[in-house]
């Protein structure tokens, strides 16, 4: 979780009202792409990588698998890890001529 943090990421608690659970959301907004973690457990999390107009920040839970430029379940370790391993998104590289 400190890694997160420390990789640019808000945490905040958030509550899914379909399944009535909370979880611990890690989000953060670069150049347009929305990264987005959601922790119910140490065993069961949800990560996902959409534009950031493709993402509806007052109900994180719903992803259009469709728009997503990269997403993975699993434990919350392996999914955060795996996120945070992703090369910059298309157009998004600090390295990239402006």
């Amino acid at each position: 979780m400190k890694l997160l943090l420390r990789s640019g990421f808000q945490r905040t608690v958030v509550r899914d009202r379909f399944t009535c659970v909370n979880a611990v959301m890690f989000r953060r907004v670069w150049r347009g792409t929305n990264e987005t973690v959601l922790a119910y457990s140490e065993s069961e999390a949800l990560a996902y990588r959409v534009a950031e107009a493709d993402a509806d920040p007052t109900d994180p839970f719903v992803v259009d698998p469709d728009l997503t430029m990269w997403q993975c379940g699993g434990e919350f370790l392996d999914v955060a890890g795996q996120l945070l391993e992703l090369p910059a998104a298309p157009g998004h590289s600090t390295f990239e001529g402006k």
